[in-house]
C-alpha cells in the first residue's frame, strides 16, 4: 500500500519538476542575454565609445554566419573602430565578457536588426556599424515539452533608444521560430 502511494507521488512531482527546471534554464538564458546587453549598453555611455555584443562560437571573434544562433555564445567587446557592414572585434578592441554556448533545450535566435549583433553607440542608443539606427528582438526558447506555447519563450527586446526589457510572448510552438522583425510591443 505504501509503495502505490509512493508511485503516485513520485509520478505526480517529476513532470512538475521537470517544468521547473526547463523554467529556470529559459529564465537564466534571458538574464544572461539581457545582463550582456545592458553591460554593453552601460559600458558604450562610460567609455564614450560604441559597444557591441555579437554571436560567437570561439569567444574571440564575432560569427557572421547566418546558421549560428545566439546559443553559441556570444561575446562582449569595445567597438570603436567598426569596420564593414558587420560587427568584427578588431586589432586593439577589448572583449569584456564572454557567454559560452547555452545548453539544455534551449535556443536564441535574432530576427532582422538584431539576427547578428546589437551595438551601442556612445550616447546609449542602438546602432547598425552604418550608424543607423537599430532595433529589434531576440528570442530565448525552450524545446522542452515540459513547458506549454505561452510560457516556453522570452523575448529579449531592443529598442533604438537603447532600452533593452526581457518580455514574455504567448503561444510560441516547441520548434521555438524565430520572432517577428521589427519593435517589441
Amino acid at each position: 500500500m505504501a509503495l502505490s502511494v509512493l508511485v503516485i507521488l513520485v509520478s505526480l512531482a517529476v513532470p512538475s519538476f521537470q517544468r521547473q527546471i526547463a523554467g529556470s534554464r529559459l529564465t537564466s538564458a534571458a538574464n544572461d542575454l539581457h545582463a550582456a546587453l545592458t553591460r554593453a549598453r552601460s559600458e558604450a555611455i562610460r567609455t564614450g565609445s560604441r559597444a557591441t555584443v555579437c554571436k560567437s562560437t570561439s569567444g574571440t571573434a564575432c560569427s557572421t554566419v547566418s546558421s549560428v544562433d545566439w546559443n553559441s555564445g556570444w561575446i562582449v567587446f569595445n567597438d570603436p573602430t567598426r569596420t564593414g557592414s558587420d560587427a568584427a572585434v578588431d586589432t586593439g578592441e577589448t572583449i569584456l565578457a564572454r557567454s559560452t554556448s547555452i545548453t539544455g533545450q534551449v535556443r536564441i535566435v535574432g530576427s532582422g536588426d538584431t539576427a547578428q549583433y546589437v551595438s551601442f553607440g556612445a550616447d546609449g542608443r542602438t546602432k547598425l556599424m552604418a550608424g543607423t539606427p537599430q532595433s529589434g528582438r531576440i528570442r530565448v526558447c525552450s524545446t522542452s515539452a515540459a513547458l506549454d506555447n505561452d510560457s516556453r519563450a522570452r523575448d529579449v527586446c531592443v529598442s533604438s533608444t537603447g532600452r533593452v526589457v526581457v518580455t514574455q510572448p504567448a503561444g510560441v510552438d516547441a520548434t521555438c521560430p524565430a520572432p517577428p522583425s521589427g519593435a517589441c510591443s
